[in-house]
């Protein structure tokens, strides 16, 4: 009996890992979703399921790759939301003088309840503003973060133009999103969650798969990026997500925009100046 039991826990591990890891990649064309959240019910509901566990898996990996960047001074949060992963960067960087960034003012105001219910009120702050019009002078930031919100933006170059202007020299980018060429196998596991998982008010705007569709594949990515002032960019794709950074260089390699092919399969893609 132990046998069999140990045996078909193998398979089912086994079947797991061939939908995950050998499903063909989605093919299809961008949907673009809404930008901000102002209504008060999705805004409860979107807070509710940053409450998931597979939610918070991903706020961790994204803590994980942050820790990388060494990041100092000042940090901006772009498309916050309800705080859920600025209040972690407070707890593991508590040098850090950190900034939330949102469009939507119902969603601000979860956040701030969020920060002064683990002490850190006073650590955060949070501001309403539009990525392409953020509320901070040129060269003022150290680091800014964003993350499930490039999908979420109406022109993605002109949030990048936006994110040049405030940077200091040698300040550095982070964005981490979903990625719409992800394995069939995310689209049928997002496809369940919003019919079946997720509170009313985001089955009606039809979230997360929403933002899944909504996303970019890291080649469109990496075009847009292209288009930018930063010189070099670093996309890391994984199965169904991308993280994307680049640092603020003020030197003659500032406007070269020649990049090394893209080849999907590829752990890293890096665009450098010759």
């Amino acid at each position: 009996m132990s046998f069999l039991l140990w045996f078909l826990g193998v398979l089912t591990i086994l079947i797991l890992i061939i939908f995950i890891f050998v499903l063909p990649r989605k093919k299809s064309e961008r949907i673009p979703s809404l930008e901000g959240i102002d209504n008060p019910d999705v805004a409860k509901a979107y807070e509710r399921m940053t409450n998931f566990l597979p939610f918070k898996l991903l706020q961790r990996k994204i803590v994980s790759h942050l820790k990388k960047f060494h990041p100092q001074g000042l940090l901006v949060d772009i498309g916050c939301g309800s705080g859920n992963l600025i209040v972690q960067i407070a707890e593991k960087f508590p040098n850090l003088k950190l900034v939330g960034v949102d469009i939507s003012n119902e969603i601000l105001e979860l956040a701030r309840k969020r920060a002064d219910a683990h002490g850190l009120g006073e650590k955060i702050e949070f501001k309403l503003g539009n990525a392409t019009k953020l509320p901070f002078p040129d060269a003022s930031v150290d680091f800014i973060i964003s993350t499930f919100s490039m999908h979420h933006w109406t022109n993605p170059l002109d949030v990048l133009n936006e994110i040049y202007r405030v940077l200091k020299k040698d300040g550095t980018f982070l964005i981490f999103d979903f990625r719409r060429d992800a394995r069939k196998f995310f689209y049928g596991l997002f496809t369940f969650v919003t019919k079946v998982v997720v509170p009313k008010p985001l089955k009606r705007v039809k979230e997360p798969l929403g933002s899944i569709k909504a996303s970019y594949t890291p080649e469109e990515a990496l075009q847009i990026c292209a288009q930018s002032p930063f010189a070099t960019v670093m996309i890391k794709p994984f199965l169904a997500w991308m993280f994307i950074s680049s640092k603020k260089y003020l030197s003659h390699f500032e406007d070269i925009k020649t990049f090394v092919p893209i080849k999907i399969k590829d752990p890293i893609i890096k665009p450098v100046p010759k």
